[in-house]
């Protein structure tokens, strides 16, 4: 049985319904947030995947490293799942790309086809990782993500650091969501940044990162 601290992650987009068929997404694959979670449970750490509407479905059944996965869709399901499951955890890593907005109401059916202009009310979503920082005991660990440009992705996430008030934030430029490596950084709130040197492909940069979160965590 696994015995390190119990791991969960979020990955994947939300897709947040305009009408019965179409919505509003980004183009997140989940796949960064899968390899961190199987990096997980190669690391002994029992883990639990929140997966989004991804293209690649999730494998039908649990292999010695791998974690389970709970499927959602849209921000509301996702700040559900994490309500119900992040106190029985001692980790949290939010690695999902949550849509920033959603339609303000959700159209009947299928809307019909406009020759003119079309306008779509939007309100901003649920803030989910300020939510579950202002929930976390003391005992558990937090890390958040942030996706920016390049030119200013340190200043950027620290900014997000210290105003989620989260352990850790892990910095991604934005050619991340499209490309099989990754050239991230792990803030903390004091002291540097941290990197595996140079870019990796997302399940060596996700071993890495497994690594210095567990040692993070256990240093608190």
């Amino acid at each position: 049985m696994p015995s390190g601290p119990r791991i969960l992650i979020t990955a994947g987009p939300t897709h947040e319904p305009i009408d019965a068929v179409r919505y509003i997404g980004n183009r997140s694959s989940g796949r960064l947030g899968r390899a961190i979670a199987d990096a997980a449970e190669t690391a002994d750490c029992p883990a639990t995947l929140l997966l989004g509407p991804v293209t690649e479905p999730p494998r039908d059944q649990k292999t010695p490293h791998e974690a389970a996965v709970i499927r959602f869709r849209r921000t509301h399901d996702l700040q559900e799942l994490i309500r119900n499951h992040w106190p029985a955890h001692d980790i949290l890593i939010m690695a999902a790309a949550v849509c920033d907005f959603m339609p303000a109401s959700e159209m009947p059916g299928k809307g019909p086809r406009r020759s003119g202009p079309v306008s779509l009310d939007l309100i901003p979503t649920p803030d989910l990782l300020q939510e579950a920082a202002s929930t976390s005991r003391s005992d558990q660990t937090l890390i958040g993500f942030a996706l920016e440009a390049s030119s200013e992705l340190e200043q950027k996430a620290r900014e997000k650091l210290k105003r989620k008030g989260v352990h850790a934030i892990v910095a991604n430029p934005l050619d991340t969501m499209d490309s099989d490596t990754i050239d991230g950084l792990l803030l903390l709130p004091d002291g540097p940044s941290h990197a595996p040197g140079g870019p990796l492909p997302k399940e060596a940069f996700a071993a890495w990162l497994i690594d210095r979160i567990l040692e993070l965590h256990a240093e608190r």
